[in-house]
């Protein structure tokens, strides 16, 4: 249920920025964003993000969505 209503809340503001993705296209981009955190020799982890492509950020722009940064906080899977 929440799919269906995340689905259709992406394509309603996907159509109203006119943008050419779909939902499903838009979630394929962005699933490619990967976080890193990296620690060598015990040292204080280093954490980077992946670069924010032009499309990932014309979708991030139609669905008024801030572009993750690295120092953001990740969720824990």
């Amino acid at each position: 249920f929440m799919a269906l209503i995340l689905y259709r809340v992406m394509r309603m503001k996907l159509k109203a920025a006119k943008s050419p993705y779909s939902p499903e296209r838009a979630l394929a981009s962005l699933r490619r964003i990967q976080a890193h955190r990296v620690r060598v020799n015990g040292q204080t982890p280093i954490a980077g993000l992946s670069t924010i492509t032009d499309e990932q950020a014309q979708v991030f722009q139609a669905l008024d969505i801030k572009k993750p940064t690295a120092t953001s906080q990740l969720a824990i899977l």
